[in-house]
């Protein structure tokens, strides 16, 4: 199984100005899909995912340092 799509998003603190990319994955072949991964751990923010109608969403993401709402921008 390999990758079929990949959903990117970028997260910054405008606090404190750190930033974080963070990916999920939708492993599959060309027979079919096997479906998505999630975002995984993050070292600088909490953040909330839902499903999206291709793959999961970031819809709010938190500074860890900061406790400030994040910049979201999904680059992929």
């Amino acid at each position: 199984m390999g990758v079929i799509d990949k959903n990117t998003f970028k997260l910054e603190c405008p606090s404190c100005g750190v930033t974080e990319s963070l990916s999920a994955l939708e492993k599959g072949s060309c027979y079919g899909s096997g479906g998505w991964t999630d975002y995984g751990d993050s070292k600088h923010f909490d953040y909330h995912q839902t499903p999206g109608k291709i793959g999961p969403i970031i819809d709010e993401a938190t500074c860890k340092k900061c406790n400030v709402a994040a910049i979201l921008k999904q680059t992929e």
